[in-house]
């Protein structure tokens, strides 16, 4: 068993798993390339199958077990929610305007 932790592709031999961990505002999406996958994920009653060519999107926090059939490479893509890029921007902006308002003060004040 893997710990996917960034953007990557893989090769699963035949009947080997990979487990992939989302966290809280990030979507993470799985496109089969070659081989079978079975998906399954965790809390959920139904697991997805997936050929080449199809892929899987988890857009919630949590735990997803890829499980080889068959000989199998996948791409997996992680992005941030643009609620959580656009409040960075502002953090960011907020500082440059107003440099007084963060939590160190200003060298010579």
């Amino acid at each position: 068993m893997f710990l996917v932790s960034n953007d990557m592709t893989a090769t699963l031999p035949a009947r080997s798993s990979l487990r992939l961990v989302a966290d809280a505002g990030e979507h993470v999406a799985v496109r089969c390339t070659e081989g079978e996958l079975w998906l399954i994920r965790d809390g959920d009653p139904k697991d997805t199958a997936l050929t080449a060519s199809e892929g899987f999107t988890l857009s919630d926090a949590g735990h997803v077990e890829l499980y080889a059939i068959t000989a199998a490479t996948l791409s997996v893509t992680r992005c941030k929610a643009a609620g959580s890029a656009l409040a960075g921007w502002r953090q960011w902006l907020r500082r440059l305007l107003w440099p007084g308002a963060g939590r160190y003060p200003r060298l010579g004040q």
